[in-house]
Protein backbone atom coordinates (compact mmCIF):
# COMPACT_ATOMS: atom_id res chain seq x y z
CA UNK A 1 0.00 0.00 0.00
CA UNK A 2 2.98 2.35 0.35
CA UNK A 3 3.43 2.30 -3.41
CA UNK A 4 -0.33 2.71 -3.86
CA UNK A 5 -0.45 5.94 -1.85
CA UNK A 6 2.32 7.52 -3.89
CA UNK A 7 0.47 6.65 -7.12
CA UNK A 8 -2.59 8.57 -5.90
CA UNK A 9 -0.74 11.84 -5.47
CA UNK A 10 -0.66 13.91 -8.65
CA UNK A 11 2.38 15.80 -7.33
CA UNK A 12 4.27 12.93 -5.65
CA UNK A 13 5.16 9.73 -7.47
CA UNK A 14 7.69 8.20 -5.08
CA UNK A 15 7.46 5.88 -2.10
CA UNK A 16 10.93 6.78 -0.81
CA UNK A 17 9.73 8.82 2.18
CA UNK A 18 9.54 5.68 4.33
CA UNK A 19 7.79 2.33 4.29
CA UNK A 20 5.36 0.34 6.36
CA UNK A 21 1.84 0.94 7.59
CA UNK A 22 2.13 4.54 8.90
CA UNK A 23 4.67 6.19 6.62
CA UNK A 24 2.08 8.26 4.68
CA UNK A 25 -1.23 8.04 6.51
CA UNK A 26 -3.09 5.05 7.94
CA UNK A 27 -2.97 2.22 5.40
CA UNK A 28 -5.51 -0.57 5.06
CA UNK A 29 -3.97 -2.97 2.53
CA UNK A 30 -5.26 -1.09 -0.51
CA UNK A 31 -3.87 -1.73 -3.96
CA UNK A 32 -2.87 0.49 -6.87
CA UNK A 33 -1.26 -0.01 -10.25
CA UNK A 34 -0.13 2.12 -13.14
CA UNK A 35 0.63 1.64 -16.82
CA UNK A 36 3.38 3.74 -18.39
CA UNK A 37 4.27 4.23 -22.05
CA UNK A 38 7.18 6.49 -22.92
CA UNK A 39 9.32 6.89 -26.00
CA UNK A 40 10.69 9.05 -28.73
CA UNK A 41 10.80 8.88 -32.51
CA UNK A 42 12.68 10.74 -35.23
CA UNK A 43 10.37 12.09 -37.96
CA UNK A 44 13.29 12.86 -40.28
CA UNK A 45 16.77 14.28 -39.76
CA UNK A 46 15.58 17.51 -38.10
CA UNK A 47 12.40 16.58 -36.19
CA UNK A 48 12.09 14.43 -33.08
CA UNK A 49 9.03 13.79 -30.93
CA UNK A 50 8.92 12.36 -27.40
CA UNK A 51 5.80 11.22 -25.56
CA UNK A 52 4.65 9.82 -22.25
CA UNK A 53 1.31 8.40 -21.13
CA UNK A 54 0.62 7.25 -17.56
CA UNK A 55 -2.63 5.71 -16.30
CA UNK A 56 -3.02 4.96 -12.57
CA UNK A 57 -5.80 3.30 -10.59
CA UNK A 58 -6.13 2.56 -6.88
CA UNK A 59 -8.67 1.19 -4.43
CA UNK A 60 -8.82 1.53 -0.64
CA UNK A 61 -5.61 3.57 -0.36
CA UNK A 62 -4.63 6.55 1.79
CA UNK A 63 -4.44 9.96 0.08
CA UNK A 64 -3.39 13.28 1.66
CA UNK A 65 -6.09 14.94 -0.43
CA UNK A 66 -9.05 12.62 0.19
CA UNK A 67 -8.08 10.63 3.31
CA UNK A 68 -8.14 6.94 4.20
CA UNK A 69 -10.00 4.33 2.14
CA UNK A 70 -9.90 6.44 -1.06
CA UNK A 71 -10.20 5.22 -4.63
CA UNK A 72 -8.64 7.08 -7.54
CA UNK A 73 -8.13 7.15 -11.30
CA UNK A 74 -5.48 9.31 -12.96
CA UNK A 75 -4.26 9.92 -16.49
CA UNK A 76 -1.24 12.05 -17.46
CA UNK A 77 0.09 12.69 -20.94
CA UNK A 78 2.89 14.73 -22.49
CA UNK A 79 3.98 15.19 -26.09
CA UNK A 80 7.20 17.03 -26.96
CA UNK A 81 8.05 17.70 -30.63
CA UNK A 82 11.35 19.48 -31.30
CA UNK A 83 13.40 20.91 -34.15
CA UNK A 84 17.01 19.71 -34.22
CA UNK A 85 19.26 22.60 -35.31
CA UNK A 86 22.41 20.52 -34.80
CA UNK A 87 23.83 18.05 -32.27
CA UNK A 88 24.06 20.77 -29.59
CA UNK A 89 20.89 22.87 -30.17
CA UNK A 90 17.21 21.96 -30.12
CA UNK A 91 14.01 24.04 -29.98
CA UNK A 92 10.72 22.47 -29.02
CA UNK A 93 7.30 22.69 -27.49
CA UNK A 94 5.97 20.53 -24.68
CA UNK A 95 2.23 19.97 -24.28
CA UNK A 96 1.10 18.29 -21.06
CA UNK A 97 -2.26 17.45 -19.49
CA UNK A 98 -3.49 15.47 -16.48
CA UNK A 99 -6.79 14.55 -14.86
CA UNK A 100 -7.33 12.79 -11.56
CA UNK A 101 -10.50 11.79 -9.74
CA UNK A 102 -10.40 10.67 -6.10
CA UNK A 103 -13.42 9.12 -4.42
CA UNK A 104 -13.57 9.47 -0.63
CA UNK A 105 -14.80 6.82 1.78
CA UNK A 106 -18.06 8.80 1.95
CA UNK A 107 -18.50 8.55 -1.84
CA UNK A 108 -17.61 12.18 -2.64
CA UNK A 109 -15.73 12.66 -5.95
CA UNK A 110 -12.89 15.20 -6.06
CA UNK A 111 -11.39 16.22 -9.43
CA UNK A 112 -8.06 17.81 -10.28
CA UNK A 113 -6.88 18.62 -13.82
CA UNK A 114 -4.59 21.05 -15.61
CA UNK A 115 -2.62 21.57 -18.78
CA UNK A 116 0.67 23.23 -19.62
CA UNK A 117 2.42 24.50 -22.72
CA UNK A 118 6.17 25.04 -22.73
CA UNK A 119 8.35 26.58 -25.43
CA UNK A 120 12.05 25.83 -24.93
CA UNK A 121 15.52 25.94 -26.42
CA UNK A 122 18.05 23.39 -25.19
CA UNK A 123 21.83 23.25 -25.39
CA UNK A 124 22.79 19.57 -25.17
CA UNK A 125 25.29 16.91 -26.19
CA UNK A 126 23.08 14.83 -28.51
CA UNK A 127 19.84 14.87 -30.46
CA UNK A 128 17.76 12.55 -28.23
CA UNK A 129 15.15 14.30 -26.08
CA UNK A 130 15.04 11.56 -23.45
CA UNK A 131 18.58 10.20 -23.53
CA UNK A 132 21.12 12.94 -24.18
CA UNK A 133 22.52 14.71 -21.13
CA UNK A 134 23.89 17.03 -19.86
CA UNK A 135 21.41 19.66 -21.04
CA UNK A 136 20.70 23.31 -20.27
CA UNK A 137 17.19 24.43 -21.17
CA UNK A 138 15.76 27.96 -21.43
CA UNK A 139 11.98 27.89 -21.30
CA UNK A 140 8.70 29.73 -21.01
CA UNK A 141 5.73 27.80 -19.58
CA UNK A 142 2.01 28.57 -19.37
CA UNK A 143 0.04 26.50 -16.83
CA UNK A 144 -3.76 26.48 -16.51
CA UNK A 145 -5.63 24.72 -13.69
CA UNK A 146 -8.97 23.36 -14.94
CA UNK A 147 -10.33 21.50 -11.89
CA UNK A 148 -8.97 22.09 -8.41
CA UNK A 149 -10.87 20.04 -5.81
CA UNK A 150 -7.94 17.98 -4.47
CA UNK A 151 -5.15 20.44 -3.73
CA UNK A 152 -7.10 23.74 -3.89
CA UNK A 153 -3.87 25.22 -5.24
CA UNK A 154 -3.75 28.80 -6.51
CA UNK A 155 -0.82 30.82 -7.76
CA UNK A 156 0.45 33.83 -5.75
CA UNK A 157 -2.12 36.21 -7.26
CA UNK A 158 -4.94 33.69 -6.54
CA UNK A 159 -5.34 32.96 -10.24
CA UNK A 160 -5.67 29.53 -11.82
CA UNK A 161 -3.15 30.20 -14.58
CA UNK A 162 0.38 31.50 -14.77
CA UNK A 163 3.26 32.12 -17.16
CA UNK A 164 6.80 31.53 -15.96
CA UNK A 165 10.22 31.57 -17.59
CA UNK A 166 13.44 30.04 -16.42
CA UNK A 167 16.57 28.00 -16.94
CA UNK A 168 16.84 24.30 -16.13
CA UNK A 169 19.93 22.08 -16.07
CA UNK A 170 20.03 18.29 -16.21
CA UNK A 171 23.52 16.99 -15.65
CA UNK A 172 23.35 13.21 -15.41
CA UNK A 173 25.31 11.25 -17.99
Amino acid sequence: NSFASSFSSFSDASNTMSHGRYYYGDHTNGIAWRLISQGEMYLGNKIIIANALVYSHGEDIYSYESGAHSDFDSIRTVIRPAWIWNTWNQTGIELGWFKQKNKTQQGISLDESAYKTTLYHAFKVGTSILGSRPEIRFYGTYINILDNELSNFNFNDNSKDEFMAGVQAEVWW
